[in-house]
């Protein structure tokens, strides 16, 4: 394999990149190289020494990746490389790359297609994809944040749609043609720091009283599928979806089997949750199977929960006429945050967390591919441990007892 070499002048103002490489990968062969005055035309050029079995390019290789300068006197490619596969652009690519897509669903790739279009396309579309260096991807990344992005969110977006496009252009093409890139610019590009937003939830009983006794006051149609919520820990898609098959009385369940999913600014309801994690058996309280159970004994209900006009509720007309009356009653009521929806499964998720339930389980009710985003996303610190530490503390250092003595 190929070595890269860090050059630099004796005054120390220059630095070069030099590749170098024994032919043909063996102890007793002959050491060739070159140098560059930009390391990543260096890691580009390794890259076609190493595909090569560490011997130099052929001249049409070196042509078609931009290393015209390097061909020997005389030599010249057999053929001219075409000037359109030059100037491939990343959207052009993008978009083959998309439609070579079979496994996801197509949501899945609607969505990818969403993300480029609105956070990529508009700073990277244009250009060449070939061209495109670790330092723009850095500051696209820093763009996304400056401009509001969560950490999260920048993350699903280079990680679902970005790097694998990156990653696919690193490889040859269907018919073995050359790889379009010699490397992927996104590895080892760490993403861009920022504060981490504590979402509020439900700390107590108490807050938890609090809120739902503003939930039935406002509604108590919406107050059933809040508490349904609350008590599952579902995302509003699968709550607001939630059919009677998919209620089981006897075994105090519900399984998630279909789910609500904004398409084109429709909300449509999808024949099956999007990923395999998502299909799931949730265990109920008692209390709320009774509430559940009542409304699946009522003939005709092609949902659990149903909006007044007698379909699902759609999250715009939820949030707007029973969520927002709901959160600011509880605040009235002493509730001392400001809940969103999505707050009510950070709520119940920390909840099973902070007494013991082991990490499978949580990250099967939740309905996570890995636990690592249960719990560094959804899992936030509370202050029920204050009393049994200041307890534990205060039996360590012997307060008490120092009290009692007068000191």
């Amino acid at each position: 394999m190929a070595q890269i070499e860090k050059r630099t002048t004796k005054d120390g103002k220059t630095t070069r990149w030099r590749v170098k490489w024994r032919a043909g990968g063996r102890r007793d062969g002959e050491w060739d190289g070159e140098t560059f005055d930009y390391q990543a035309d260096a890691k580009r050029f390794k890259a076609l020494v190493d595909a090569a079995g560490n011997h130099r390019p052929t001249p049409d290789q070196l042509a078609q990746h931009g290393f015209t300068a390097l061909l020997p006197a005389g030599a010249a490619p057999t053929s001219a490389p075409d000037p359109a596969e030059e100037k491939l652009t990343f959207r052009a690519y993008a978009e083959d790359w998309l439609a070579t897509l079979v496994k996801p669903h197509p949501e899945t790739v609607r969505k990818y297609r969403e993300r480029l279009e609105k956070h990529v396309f508009p700073r990277l579309g244009d250009r060449p994809i070939a061209e495109i260096t670790r330092r723009e991807m850095r500051e696209w990344q820093q763009g996304l944040r400056d401009a509001g992005l969560s950490a999260k969110t920048i993350a699903n977006i280079r990680g679902e749609s970005v790097v694998p496009i990156f990653k696919a252009a690193c490889r040859p093409g269907e018919d073995e043609e050359p790889a379009v890139r010699t490397y992927n610019p996104m590895d080892g590009l760490a993403l861009p720091e920022g504060p981490r937003a504590e979402r509020d939830i439900l700390e107590s009983p108490d807050e938890a009283r609090t809120f739902l006794q503003a939930a039935y006051e406002v509604d108590p149609e919406a107050a059933d599928l809040l508490l349904c919520k609350l008590a599952t820990g579902l995302r509003w898609g699968e709550v607001s979806a939630l059919p009677p098959r998919a209620v089981h009385v006897a075994r105090g369940t519900v399984s998630i089997v279909q789910v609500l999913r904004k398409v084109n600014r429709r909300w449509v309801v999808e024949a099956k949750p999007k990923t395999k994690q998502g299909y799931r058996e949730v265990p109920l309280p008692a209390s709320v199977m009774r509430m559940v159970a009542e409304r699946v004994a009522q003939p005709g209900r092609e949902f659990v929960f149903i909006a007044p006009r007698g379909n699902h509720w759609r999250y715009e007309d939820f949030y707007t006429d029973r969520w927002v009356k709901i959160r600011d009653l509880a605040r009235e009521k002493g509730l001392p945050r400001k809940m969103t929806m999505h707050g009510l499964r950070h709520s119940l998720l920390t909840l099973l967390a902070t007494e013991g339930v082991d990490l499978a389980a949580l990250r099967t009710m939740a309905g996570h591919a890995s636990v690592t985003t249960t719990m560094n996303v959804y899992v936030h610190a509370t202050r029920r441990h204050h009393e049994p530490v200041r307890q534990i503390v205060g039996d360590f250092l012997g307060i008490d007892e120092l009290a009692a003595a007068g000191r």
